[in-house]
This record gives C-alpha cells, sequence and structure tokens, in this order.
C-alpha cells in the first residue's frame, strides 16, 4: 500500500512539473512561430512565472537571433531591390544604345536604293525623338544647302563661334557638324534641357553626319565632273581610245566606236590588239608600219584610212595615262580626222600655183608689150602700137579680173556683199552678158538663148547677176573640147525665175557636185587644167546667187555636158509698183 502511495505521490510530484513546462515550451513554440511568420517588429516572449529560467535565457537568445535574422533578411530584400533598379536601368541603357547604334548604323549602312546623305540624317533625328523626345533641328551651310538641299539653310553666319556662343545660352545646344576643319552645318536643339546621354549621341551623330555628307559631296562633285567630263569627250569632234594594263579597252566615246564600225556598247573591254587589227584592215603596207609603232611607243603617227573609193587621213596621238602619283596606269589614243586639214593644205598648194601661173602669164605679156614699145633701136607704126597695147590693157583687165574675184569671195565669206536690188528683166541680163564676153574668148562659141521679154521680172542686182551668168558662160567655153554649144532658157514658177545655161562641155561627174561649189575647187577630170580658171568663179556665183535668196544646182554627165540653173525670186507689178513674191 505503501508503495501505491509512494507511486502515486511520485506521479503527482511529476505531473505538475511537466505541465509546467509542457506549458513554457508550447508558449516557446508558439514565440517562435510567431517570429518566423511575421515580417514587422519582433516582440520579446513573455513566459509565466513558474516557467524554468532556462527557458527565459533561450527565449532572449532566440529573440537576438531573430532579431539579426530579420535585419539581415530586410538588408537583403533592399540589396535585392536595389540590384533589380540597377538591373532595369542597365537593360534600359543598353537598349537605348542598341536604338542609338541602329540609328548611327543608317550612316554607316547605304540602302537601296539610297537617299541623300541630308535626308538620312533627318531620318536619325526623327528616330531619336521618338526614343528620347529630343526635338534637334538640321542646319546645313550654304555651299551643303546649294549642292544637297532638301533641309534648312544654315542661316547662323558666324560659323563655329557664333555656335559656341548659342550652344551655352539655355534656350539653346549647338552641335557643329565637322569632318576636319570643314564644318557642313549644325545640330540644333531649342528649349529643351538635354541629358549626358542626349549630349553624348548628338555628338557622336554630328561626327557621323559630318562624315557622309563630306563623302556625299565628294560623290556629287565627282558624278558632276564625271558627266562634264563625258560630255566633253563625247562632244569632240576626234575619236577617243583609253586601255588599262591588261592592254584592254576601258573607255571608247562615240565618235570611235563610229571609226571602227562597232556598236558603242560592245567598245569597253575589246582588246587593244583587235581594234588596231580592225584598223590595219583599211591601211596600206606602209601605214600598217606606221600603226606598229603606235602601239609600241607614244607620240604622233599619220596615216590614211581606205573607204573604197575615198580616203580618211587621220592624226593618231598615243600617250601614256597615269595617276596622280605619276605612276603610269594606261595608254590613251586620240583619232584626229585631218582630211579637211589635208583638204586645205592642198587647196592652199593649188591656190599658190594657181595665183602664180594667172598672174604671171599677163604681167609676163604686159612686160614682154612694155619692153617691145620701149625699144629705141625700132620704129613701130600707129596699128602695131595699138595692137601692143590692146593686149596690155586686155592683159589688165585679167588681173582687175582676178582681184575683183579675191575680192568678192572676202565679201561673200564675211557676208558683207551689198547687192543694188531692182526689177530686171531676166532677158536683158541674159543678153548684157553674152555681150561682154571677150570676143576672141567666145568667137568659135555658138550661143543660143530663148530667154523672152514675156517673162517676169526679177528682183535683183543685174550687175551682180550678170557677173553670175558670165562665170557660167565663161565654164561652159573654158570646160570644151570641142567647139562649144551653149543654150540658155527660162522658165517660171509661183516663186523664182530659172535661167539655164546648158553646153556640150566634158561634163562632170556625179560624185564632185557636193564641193562644185567650194572655193578654189577644181575639178580633177585627168586633162591638162585650162588657163584661166582660179577655182573661185562657182564660189562666186553660189554666193551672190545666196545674197538674193535664192539657189544654184547643177545637172551634169561626164563626157556629155553639163545644165547650171540658177533660180531668183521673181516680181510681180501692183500699178506702178513692183511687190516681193
Amino acid at each position: 500500500m505503501s508503495v501505491v502511495i509512494t507511486l502515486v505521490f511520485t506521479l503527482l510530484l511529476g505531473y505538475f512539473p511537466a505541465k509546467r513546462i509542457n506549458i513554457t515550451i508550447k508558449i516557446l513554440l508558439e514565440y517562435i512561430q510567431e517570429v518566423i511568420s511575421k515580417v514587422d517588429e519582433i516582440k520579446a516572449v513573455s513566459f509565466p512565472r513558474f516557467a524554468p529560467q532556462e527557458f527565459h535565457f533561450m527565449a532572449e537568445h532566440f529573440f537576438i537571433m531573430a532579431k539579426k535574422i530579420k535585419e539581415s533578411q530586410q538588408a537583403l530584400l533592399k540589396l535585392n531591390a536595389e540590384l533589380e533598379q540597377r538591373v532595369e536601368e542597365r537593360t534600359e541603357s543598353l537598349l537605348r544604345t542598341n536604338r542609338e547604334l541602329a540609328i548611327l548604323n543608317q550612316l554607316i549602312t547605304p540602302t537601296t536604293p539610297a537617299p541623300g546623305g541630308a535626308d538620312i540624317i533627318g531620318g536619325c533625328l526623327r528616330q531619336f525623338f521618338e526614343l528620347s523626345g529630343v526635338n534637334a533641328k538640321l542646319y546645313l551651310t550654304k555651299p551643303v544647302f546649294s549642292l544637297l538641299g532638301s533641309y534648312e539653310e544654315d542661316m547662323s553666319g558666324g560659323g563655329d563661334n557664333e555656335a559656341g556662343d548659342r550652344s551655352h545660352n539655355a534656350r539653346y545646344y549647338v552641335q557643329p557638324i565637322r569632318s576636319g576643319n570643314a564644318t557642313f552645318g549644325h545640330l540644333v536643339v531649342p528649349n529643351s534641357p538635354l541629358t549626358e546621354a542626349d549630349k553624348k549621341f548628338l555628338q557622336t551623330l554630328s561626327h557621323s553626319a559630318g562624315i557622309i555628307i563630306q563623302k556625299e559631296m565628294l560623290s556629287q562633285t565627282l558624278q558632276q565632273n564625271h558627266a562634264v567630263l563625258k560630255a566633253v569627250l563625247e562632244s569632240m569632234y576626234d575619236a577617243i581610245t583609253l586601255i588599262d594594263k591588261k592592254r584592254e579597252v576601258v573607255y571608247a566615246n562615240g565618235r570611235m566606236a563610229k571609226l571602227l564600225d562597232i556598236p558603242r556598247d560592245k567598245m569597253r573591254g575589246l582588246s587593244e590588239e583587235y581594234i588596231f587589227e580592225v584598223m590595219s584592215g583599211r591601211l596600206s603596207d606602209s601605214d600598217r608600219q606606221i600603226i606598229k609603232q603606235a602601239i609600241q611607243g607614244n607620240g604622233i603617227y599619220r596615216f590614211k584610212i581606205n573607204y573604197g573609193d575615198t580616203q580618211q587621213h587621220i592624226m593618231l596621238s598615243a600617250f601614256p595615262v597615269t595617276s596622280d602619283e605619276h605612276h603610269i596606269i594606261g595608254k590613251g589614243f586620240v583619232w584626229r580626222d585631218i582630211t579637211k586639214e589635208h583638204e586645205v593644205d592642198k587647196l592652199k598648194s593649188d591656190l599658190l600655183s594657181m595665183v602664180s601661173h594667172e598672174f604671171k602669164t599677163p604681167i609676163t605679156s604686159i612686160k614682154g608689150s612694155v619692153e617691145t614699145l620701149l625699144r629705141v633701136d625700132a620704129y613701130w607704126d600707129e596699128d602695131f602700137k595699138r595692137e601692143m597695147l590692146t593686149g596690155i590693157h586686155e592683159d589688165i583687165d585679167r588681173i582687175q579680173e582676178l582681184v575683183n574675184d579675191w575680192l568678192d569671195i572676202s565679201r561673200i565669206d564675211a557676208k558683207a556683199i551689198s547687192l543694188d536690188r531692182e526689177p530686171v528683166r531676166p532677158s536683158t541680163v541674159v543678153d548684157n552678158a553674152v555681150r561682154k564676153l571677150p570676143k576672141h574668148f567666145a568667137s568659135g562659141a555658138k550661143i543660143e538663148s530663148t530667154v523672152g521679154e514675156c517673162l517676169p521680172m526679177m528682183y535683183g542686182d543685174r550687175v551682180r547677176l550678170g557677173q553670175v551668168l558670165s562665170n557660167l558662160l565663161t565654164n561652159a567655153i573654158r570646160y570644151n573640147e570641142r567647139n562649144p554649144e551653149i543654150k540658155i532658157s527660162a522658165d517660171c514658177d509661183e516663186k523664182y525665175i530659172h535661167i539655164s545655161v546648158a553646153d556640150n562641155g566634158i561634163g562632170i561627174n556625179e560624185k564632185h557636185f557636193v564641193k562644185i561649189f567650194d572655193r578654189f575647187y577644181c575639178v580633177d577630170t585627168g586633162r591638162e587644167r585650162p588657163s584661166g580658171g582660179t577655182g573661185l568663179g562657182l564660189a562666186i556665183c553660189k554666193g551672190i546667187i545666196d545674197a538674193h535668196s535664192g539657189n544654184i544646182r547643177v545637172k551634169s554627165c561626164e563626157g556629155t555636158g553639163s545644165v547650171f540653173t540658177v533660180s531668183i525670186p521673181k516680181y510681180r507689178s501692183a500699178g506702178d509698183k513692183y511687190e516681193k513674191v
């Protein structure tokens, strides 16, 4: 029994302390749970009085530890928030930087078709406004504005100094657009505060803009110079070929393509050898040697190109093509057609020969007649003297005629020939021209005129028109190997009187029709040239007829004869006056 009582007492004695400890532990666990779950301020735990001291000590240390943990947690949360903010800011900065780089990339990456430099810069500024809200405007200096256009002209007038002054003004931010020492314009931001990032971007943009504007100006200038050079080369009368170091054609103008009879678009890339092979096929053996010299060296070479029955005289200039550093980068050839110059030289030679011959003959005759009359050891009767003096007079008339021809052709060339116009009958002009022919010259000629007085009158200079007919009649007699037979006829239409002079002379080949009215041109018939011809008669005839607003033409058959027809404007009468038709 005592054992039971002891056991019960022991149980009771252990129950109450265990219950107090259990209550204390429960309070401690609830406190721990509260500390763990509570975010805000942590309070100290309150135990019952009967709680063991160890639990108070344990709770106090836990409180301190929990407080430190909470402080560390708050610090970590704050650090995490700061890091998130920095990451966000950095991300935004990188995104802006990427967009700025994309904007700047447009200045260095050409597009197809490429817009102008000013348009590209303007597009970049619009994108920058969308990105940052900064409204920057582009102003170009006058030379750039004149060349590129599209944007406002920079009216600052003060250059970089004024731009610098304005940049210190709170109302404006001005960023010069430069490349090297050249200023092409300004970026102007009015009434807008700028961040350092904005300023840095505008500085970078202005630098890139300066480069692209300078590049475009150089390109525009190069294109203009190229266009001018091409226009000059294409307008030249000379044929031009440029050969590179590979001995291939890099440029040939239209005249060169025409000379070779090769389409213009087929010229580039042809070999130098092929070009000269084509040319050699039209040359004589001796001239082919000249071509070989031109290929091997530099200098001036002359040769003839054959075109069927005609020849073209060419002067070839071969020269090296050098770079700005004076390095030889190719070779150039200039093919000049000197056929006209050759013909002029031949005309000069023929002219000197003609002048010496035409003047020498009458002068020699005059000198001989005068020396005969001046002889003191002989007596001459009056008839002989008269005959000698008549011959001298005719020779002087011939010299005077030559001088007059020269004066007339000079007036015609200067378009200074004067006309004393009046109504005149065609028959009168024809009769006077026939009557004034020298008798000794026209003695063997049969001249028949069917020009009647019923024809309308012409309006012209009767002396000059008579000179034209006299020249035509003289040629009809001079260039005739038979007894000259000349027929003069006339008719009319609504505007002109047509007078024709037909002969039975040696005739003219059709190929000479184009040049027969040129000065000093004499038809080469293979026969001995008749005396007395200067080669100016038909040129004078054409000049006089042209001055009358008329025309002169020829029909001829070699060995049969020729027909020259002049057309002069006619007049109709109205009362006592004459009116031009």
